[in-house]
């Protein structure tokens, strides 16, 4: 079985074109006209070098070659163009100027939020344990700021204070709250830490293709706790991403023992 790698090229530029131009978004545009350019000249040479030349006989072997290294260039150009115009239309997207200009003035805004991952504890920033907040992914559909009213789609990533009834947020629940923005380094999957200083407002529960999810969730964990032993405890964290019942001698054990990463990985992943 011989392999045919001749898409591997190809496949290689529109990967490093993606990940250079999430980090460094600024360059999106430059980047994206140069690509498409040198797309349409290296279609052009080829496309020429395949017309028959004069005094030449229809049937004479051409260049093949150069016909295989040309379309190779105009793959690995289109698709890095295609890459680059992506990146520039939906980055204004993930991060508008309104969000930008809230974060960079540490401005007290107030945003609409729906919720896409389940609450956890949030690590504190001194010293070990919890910091009694959570945190959990969200995507900012509304900002409001100096009074201002914006309707955007940002995905951040939220820290609150945990619920005194243990009642968190479910995913696909929309929520009002108050805080301050501060952005992620480029190429992070959100844009933004949204740090939340009142209690937060529910607006909407979620929808019913995703409330049936929640409550299979809920019967998961709960099924799960009543299990004897530490597993009981950890099986809800590595199989949906809820540590809540994992306790801190046991946290404490998990990570003498180099295992905490399976349950982290499993909250960030759900």
């Amino acid at each position: 079985m011989n392999l045919d790698l001749r898409l591997a090229v190809p496949a290689l530029a529109v990967w490093l074109t993606a990940g250079l131009l999430i980090g460094t978004p600024e360059a999106v545009g430059v980047v994206a006209v140069t690509l498409w350019l040198l797309a349409g000249g290296c279609t052009a040479l080829l496309v020429l070098s395949r017309m028959p030349r004069r005094g030449q006989w229809p049937g004479a072997p051409r260049a093949g070659r150069w016909q295989t290294l040309g379309g190779t260039l105009v793959l690995c150009c289109t698709g890095a163009a295609l890459v680059a115009t992506a990146v520039g239309v939906w980055a204004p997207v993930r991060l508008p100027s309104e969000v930008r200009g809230a974060a960079e003035s540490h401005a007290a805004i107030t945003a609409t939020i729906t919720v896409w991952s389940v609450p956890v504890a949030a690590k504190a920033f001194i010293g070990s344990g919890t910091s009694g907040r959570v945190r959990f992914k969200a995507t900012l559909t509304q900002l409001e700021s100096r009074g201002e009213t914006t309707p955007v789609s940002s995905p951040v990533v939220v820290f609150a204070e945990a619920s005194r009834s243990g009642a968190e947020p479910e995913i696909g629940s929309s929520l009002v709250v108050r805080g301050t923005l501060r952005t992620t380094e480029p190429g992070d999957a959100t844009v933004a830490l949204l740090f939340v200083n009142e209690t937060a407002r529910g607006v909407a529960p979620p929808p019913w293709w995703l409330q049936w999810a929640n409550e299979l969730r809920a019967r998961f964990k709960t099924a799960a706790t009543s299990l004897a032993g530490d597993g009981g405890d950890l099986l809800p964290g590595l199989a949906i991403g809820d540590t809540s019942a994992v306790s801190p001698g046991l946290d404490t054990a998990m990570k003498t023992s180099s295992l905490s990463h399976l349950t982290a990985v499993s909250g960030d992943t759900v």
